[in-house]
């Protein structure tokens, strides 16, 4: 535990530096009577998250990005008083096949584990475990996908047999 020159903007004692699973953090010395932590940047001190231009739909306020567990997403200022969030997709380029409305973009599982899937969920509800290309299958139509083989890429319909190795 390293000590830090930053007071806890809640109850005004030092905040420490310490270090947990996902790095480093400030956390406030009044622990358990406050639970106060914040991100810390690379020069120890408190990092600052960016605010946008964008508004809150719910209260007019900024909205700000922050970095949770399951990673980055844009959050109302007003926070605790409105609750609001908002996803940040991360785009694969690859519309959805099944839709044709819907983007295919980047998610996580409840594990942790990397899926891609169609933005219109619950609508949709199209997914794939393998990072598509942007392409469709020349045989099917359907879209084309990384293989587990780097340098490889594959349909990704199961009744498809279509496989590729790229030049290099």
């Amino acid at each position: 535990m390293d000590e830090s020159n930053v007071k806890c903007d809640k109850c005004g004692q030092d905040m420490a530096i310490k270090e947990g699973r996902f790095g480093k953090f400030l956390a406030c010395t009044g622990y358990p009577d406050c639970r106060n932590t914040k991100q810390v940047n690379e020069t120890g001190g408190p990092d600052m998250p960016a605010t946008t231009k964008e508004k809150c739909p719910e209260c007019g306020q900024p909205l700000q990005a922050k970095r949770g567990r399951f990673g980055p997403f844009f959050g109302c200022t007003g926070y605790p008083d409105c609750r609001y969030i908002k996803n940040i997709e991360i785009k694969t380029g690859a519309t959805c096949t099944q839709c044709h409305q819907g983007d295919i973009v980047e998610k996580h599982s409840r594990a942790g584990k990397i899926f891609y899937s169609c933005n219109k969920y619950p609508q949709c509800k199209f997914a794939l475990w393998s990072k598509p290309t942007g392409d469709k299958c020349p045989n099917c139509q359907n879209l084309l996908v990384h293989g587990s083989v780097p340098g490889t890429i594959k349909c990704s319909s199961k009744k498809c047999q279509f496989q590729k190795t790229l030049e290099k």
